[in-house]
């Protein structure tokens, strides 16, 4: 591996209309109250000088990964607003109960692709009412691989007022250092071509990316490093997988890998949080 880290919806979008509410990324925060249940806080905050609207905000949520199709998860309220005042906009969804389709290694990675596929509602599919129960939010990779981690490793969107913020992170993972760890994404859902970069805090790590969207197995020896700063085509929702090495003293750190879609140019994120004390069996060894 190289060292390559550098310092680092049945509610129409027009009628949830314009205003001056704003919700930052950091400001999206999801964390498992039990085994089965998420707890999402979602700070909305009046940026302009005037006191806003009352409106409504419509939440998503998708598998971990970037440009895959989200399902409509609530619907949620957002009071008149006071200039500078913040709204934090709450609730719990339950963890998809889809059974493991079995341990790392065992299952190939076109079968969990598939999986995932079946597992997605349309785009366009109808939002739950404000202040219903939101459904189950999408299968955990690391968990259909028989890896449960204390925290579910997701997507959450939020669009209000026109304006949508996403949020893409596997928080809390156990990394192994000296060793090889593994964790996974997902990228697209159609024919497109993507830019991937590297980025982090935790110094010495070595890294690299690799496309097994394609692979009878988990092998990478088999597979070529995924080179930064070049186009990568996918032909439909492709597996990305993180290599990582931290060195044997390694502390806690933070991987960033940002993504860039051809068609667009709309750039998007995917955080790994990674502590050696971590609870949880958290990343794949190799």
């Amino acid at each position: 591996m190289t060292a390559v880290l550098s310092p680092a919806p049945s509610v129409s979008p027009r009628a949830l209309g314009a205003g001056t509410l704003q919700v930052e990324r950091a400001d999206i925060r999801f964390t498992n109250i039990t085994a089965d249940r998420v707890g999402i806080e979602i700070a909305v905050v009046n940026v302009g000088q005037e006191p806003s609207e009352p409106t409504v905000a419509m939440i998503r949520a998708a598998p971990l990964g970037v440009f895959v199709p989200w399902q409509p998860l609530s619907v949620a309220r957002v009071p008149s607003l006071a200039p500078g005042a913040s709204y934090p906009v709450r609730l719990e969804a339950g963890v998809s109960s889809r059974p493991a389709l079995g341990r790392f290694g065992r299952v190939p990675p076109r079968r969990l692709l598939t999986a995932l596929a079946g597992d997605d509602d349309p785009e366009s599919g109808p939002a739950p009412p404000s202040g219903s129960l939101p459904e189950s939010l999408p299968a955990d990779l690391f968990r259909l691989l028989g890896q449960a981690n204390p925290h579910w490793a997701g997507n959450l969107n939020i669009f209000v007022q026109g304006r949508e913020v996403e949020r893409h992170m596997a928080q809390a993972l156990r990394v192994y250092p000296g060793r090889t760890n593994l964790a996974m994404f997902v990228v697209g859902a159609a024919d497109d071509s993507y830019r991937f970069t590297l980025h982090g805090d935790g110094p010495g790590w070595e890294t690299a990316l690799y496309d097994l969207s394609a692979a009878a197995q988990f092998a990478l020896e088999r597979r070529s490093n995924l080179l930064q700063g070049e186009w990568i085509r996918l032909s439909g929702m492709g597996l990305i997988i993180l290599a990582m090495k931290p060195p044997s003293d390694c502390e806690q750190g933070v991987i960033e890998v940002r993504v860039c879609q051809r068609s667009t140019g709309r750039h998007a994120m995917v955080e790994f949080s990674l502590d050696p004390r971590a609870v949880g069996p958290g990343c794949f060894v190799v």
